[in-house]
């Protein structure tokens, strides 16, 4: 009799509270090595390989090619580039998604991001910094161009490093993922 009790009140508990892409995460890892199901390392050949023709290349000045894709992240549109740099492949990627202000809660909307990283990489404890007026929700923020808000996740076994963020004067989430390698070229140019 308890049993069924209890089997109805999950039974309800899931029923109310629905089926989420952030709940069935599908990549659980212990280090931070790749972007999107791809190892840093990556040859173009292989992203193209596994995501089809990218929409455009980029070749910058620096020696990085850029590969950018239009996809879906968490059921929303994205925007996806894959950094090639010279005989070290895949060295940074990066996920860009529309926040939506209009929509409200755009705390709730960040959080999903912030959380979607967090459950990927349960091992390493992520930094927290945001900066928007008090006096304004983060929606409000947002559209007068004063709301930022960003979290970091640091590998302390390869370098690489995770950021979900929210620059001023953005409506755009940016989940970036950098190699060890990028960071170590990266520093080398300045």
């Amino acid at each position: 009799m308890r049993t069924s009790s209890i089997t109805a009140i999950l039974a309800i508990l899931i029923l109310s509270t629905g089926a989420s892409d952030i709940g069935a995460q599908e990549h659980v890892s212990m280090s931070i090595d790749g972007f999107n199901g791809m190892s840093w390392g990556s040859s173009d050949a292989d992203i193209i390989g596994e995501f089809g023709d990218p929409a455009q290349v980029d070749s910058l000045d620096n020696g990085i090619v850029v590969l950018s894709y239009r996809e879906s992240l968490l059921g929303e549109p994205a925007v996806s580039l894959y950094a090639i740099l010279g005989g070290h492949g895949l060295v940074k990627g990066q996920h860009t998604v529309k926040l939506k202000p209009e929509m409200g809660n755009c705390e709730g909307q960040y959080r999903v991001y912030r959380d979607h990283v967090t459950l990927t990489y349960p091992l390493i404890a992520p930094i927290e910094n945001y900066d928007y007026p008090f006096t304004d929700d983060f929606c409000t923020a947002i559209e007068n161009g004063t709301g930022a808000w960003g979290n970091q996740w640091t590998d302390p076994s390869s370098g690489s490093v995770a950021t979900v963020i929210v620059q001023k004067g953005s409506d755009e989430v940016r989940l970036i993922y950098e190699s060890a390698t990028f960071i170590d070229w990266l520093g080398s140019r300045q």
